[in-house]
C-alpha cells in the first residue's frame, strides 16, 4: 500500500474476502466500476425545519451556547464537522453570530458609559452623572433583551413561523464565505472524527454488538449431506442490510421504522488523512463530506486500520427531537463472517432550550414591560461587569486569531494535524432527560425493530448463501435475551442503560 493512501486497491491477483470457495477474478477496474448500494432517503435528507429552529432559539436563549457554536464553526477553519443529524449548521450559526453580537454591542455600550460616568463624577463631583448613566444602561440592556427574545424568538421562532431564509447574513465577508462552504459540506458519506469517537455526531452509545460465524459450513441436506455454501464478500452483506432496511424490506415493521434514512458511510482518522488527496484534495481546506462511492467498496472489501465503511441507519422521531442511529459493518476473514453494530441515540434538546416552544407574541406593552424588568434587574450587574465582559470578547477574538496561525503554521511544516471532528452542535445541546414517557417508550422501540431487522436480514442472507445456521441461531438467542430488561416500570436497552423520563442520569452517558 502507498504510504500516500489510506485505501488501496491492491495490485495483482485480488483477494477480497470471500468464503473460502474460490478466488475472486475480478481486475481492480471491475471492481471499482461496481454499482453504488442505494440507501433509503426520508426528510432527514433535506433541511429539518424544527431540528434548525430549535437549535436557532437556543443561540438566542443561551448566549453561552451561541459563543460555543461559533467557536465550533467559524473558528475551526481546517476541521471536519460532525454531523448534526437534521438541523441546517450553517442557519444556526448565522442565528448564533448575530446574538454574540448583539450582547457584545450591548457590553461595549455599557463599558463606555461606565467609563463615561467615572470621569464625569471625577471632573464635576457630582453623582447625578451616575444616575443618568445607569437609566441610559437600563435602556441599553432592556432593548437587547427586546431585539433577542420578542423581536427575535416570539417573532421569527415560533412554531409555523420559523424560515430559513430569516437567518440574517453577517456583515463581514469572511464569515459569509465561511458559511457558503459549511452549507455546501451539509450532507455526504464521509465523516472524520477525532480520537477514538468515530461516531462523532451521534450522541451516546446505548450498546455495542456483534456476531462472528463460521460461514465455511454449508446447511445439510435432507439426507445429511452437507452442502458447500455460496460465495460471498463483505460488500454482499452490506447490500442485503441496505436493501433490508428499505421500503420493500421493511415489510410489515414499516410503521414501526418508516421514517428512516440508510447509506453507507466512510469513517477515517482524522490524524490520518493528510497524505491522501481523495480525502483531502487541499490541506487548507477542511476534509470534503462526499468522496467517490468507489472509496467505500474499498474499503468494505480492503479494510484497513484508519478507514472503515459502515451501513449507517437513522430513525428519527419527535420532530427532530430524538435521533437512534444505527452502525453495522461486516468483515469477511476465510471462511469466518464478522458482523458489528452499535445504537447510538442523540436525546432531546435540553430543557431550557425547548421554552422557545411556551413562548407567544405578547402585546405591545407588555413586550417593553418585561423588557424593562428584566433590563432594571440587571443593569447594575451588567454595567460594573461590562470592562470584564469587552475584556473577554478581545481575548476571544485574539485566541481565535492564534488558533488559526497555530494551526496554518503545523500544515505548512507539515506537522501531523487532526482533522478530525470534535462533538456537533446538536451534541452541546443535548440533555439527559426524556421529557415525555412515550419518547422514551419509542426510542426502545426504533433498537429493538432496527436489530430485528438487521438479525433477520443476516439469517435471511445466510440462508440463501446455504450457510449453516447453527452458530447463527445460539448466538441470537443469546443477544435477544441481553437486549431486552424489564426493570421497574419501563423497558430497559442494554445491560447497564436506562430510559428515564423524569431526568435521572443515564448509567452509560
Amino acid at each position: 500500500m502507498s504510504k500516500t493512501e489510506l485505501i488501496h486497491y491492491p495490485s495483482g491477483p485480488l483477494k477480497p474476502q470471500l468464503n473460502g470457495m474460490r478466488p475472486p477474478t475480478e481486475a481492480p477496474d471491475a471492481i471499482l466500476g461496481a454499482q453504488p448500494l442505494k440507501g433509503r432517503r426520508s426528510r432527514l435528507a433535506s433541511k429539518d425545519k424544527e431540528a434548525t429552529r430549535y437549535l436557532a432559539a437556543a443561540t438566542q436563549i443561551d448566549l453561552r451556547y451561541a459563543e460555543r457554536v461559533v467557536e465550533k464553526v467559524q473558528h475551526e477553519r481546517f476541521r471536519a464537522l460532525a454531523p448534526a443529524f437534521g438541523a441546517d449548521v450553517a442557519i444556526v450559526t448565522k442565528w448564533a453570530l448575530a446574538a454574540v453580537r448583539r450582547r457584545g454591542r450591548r457590553d461595549m455600550t455599557l463599558a463606555a458609559l461606565l467609563g463615561l460616568s467615572i470621569l464625569l463624577v471625577w471632573l464635576f463631583h457630582n453623582l447625578l452623572p451616575i444616575a443618568v448613566i445607569i437609566v441610559i444602561s437600563w435602556t441599553v440592556i432592556s432593548w437587547e433583551h427586546w431585539d433577542r427574545i420578542h423581536n427575535t424568538v416570539t417573532r421569527k421562532m415560533l412554531r409555523n413561523r420559523f424560515q430559513l431564509d430569516d437567518a440574517p447574513d453577517p456583515p463581514a465577508e469572511s464569515d459569509r464565505d465561511r458559511l457558503r462552504k459549511v452549507a455546501e459540506r451539509r450532507d455526504g458519506n464521509l465523516v472524520v472524527f477525532s480520537g477514538h469517537s468515530a461516531f462523532i455526531g451521534s450522541g451516546r452509545t446505548l450498546y455495542p454488538r456483534r456476531l462472528v460465524l463460521d460461514v465455511s459450513r454449508g446447511e445439510e441436506t435432507e439426507d445429511g449431506v452437507p452442502q458447500d455454501p455460496l460465495e460471498f464478500t463483505s460488500r454482499d452483506v452490506h447490500q442485503a442490510l441496505m436493501r433490508a432496511f428499505g421500503d420493500e424490506g421493511l415489510g410489515d415493521m414499516r410503521s414501526g421504522l418508516a421514517n428512516i434514512f440508510v447509506e453507507e458511510r466512510l469513517f477515517v482518522n482524522g490524524l490520518h488523512i493528510q497524505p491522501d488527496r481523495r480525502l483531502l484534495p487541499r490541506q487548507f481546506e477542511p476534509p470534503p463530506t462526499l468522496v467517490d462511492e468507489r472509496l467505500l467498496q474499498a474499503a468494505t472489501l480492503y479494510p484497513t486500520p484508519d478507514a472503515r465503511t459502515y451501513v449507517c441507519v437513522e430513525m428519527p422521531g419527535w420532530q427532530g427531537q430524538l435521533v437512534v442511529s444505527l452502525f453495522a459493518r461486516a468483515v469477511h476473514a476465510g471462511g469466518c463472517l464478522y458482523i458489528e453494530w452499535t445504537f447510538r441515540v442523540l436525546p432531546p434538546l435540553r430543557r431550557e432550550y425547548l421554552q422557545v416552544d411556551k413562548l407567544f407574541e405578547q402585546p405591545g406593552y407588555l413586550q417593553l414591560k418585561s423588557s424593562l424588568w428584566v433590563g432594571l434587574r440587571g443593569v447594575l450587574p451588567a454595567l460594573l461587569t461590562s470592562p470584564y465582559q469587552v475584556l473577554r470578547i478581545c481575548r476571544k477574538s485574539w485566541a481565535a486569531h492564534v488558533h488559526y496561525r497555530r494551526q496554518s503554521s503545523q500544515i505548512t511544516r507539515g506537522y501531523v494535524f487532526d482533522y478530525g471532528a470534535r462533538r456537533s452542535i446538536r451534541e452541546d445541546a443535548c440533555g439527559r432527560e426524556r421529557h415525555h414517557y412515550f419518547l422514551a417508550q419509542d426510542e426502545a422501540m426504533y433498537v429493538l425493530l432496527a436489530q430485528q431487522t438487521l438479525l433477520q436480514a443476516v439469517e435471511n442472507f445466510l440462508r440463501e448463501h446455504q450457510v449453516s445456521l447453527s452458530q447463527f441461531n445460539d448466538q441470537v438467542k443469546i443477544i435477544v435475551d441481553q437486549s431486552i430488561k424489564v426493570q421497574g416500570s419501563g423497558n430497559v436497552i442494554g445491560d447497564s442503560s436506562s430510559a428515564t423520563v423524569t431526568g435521572a442520569p443515564r448509567d452509560n452517558g
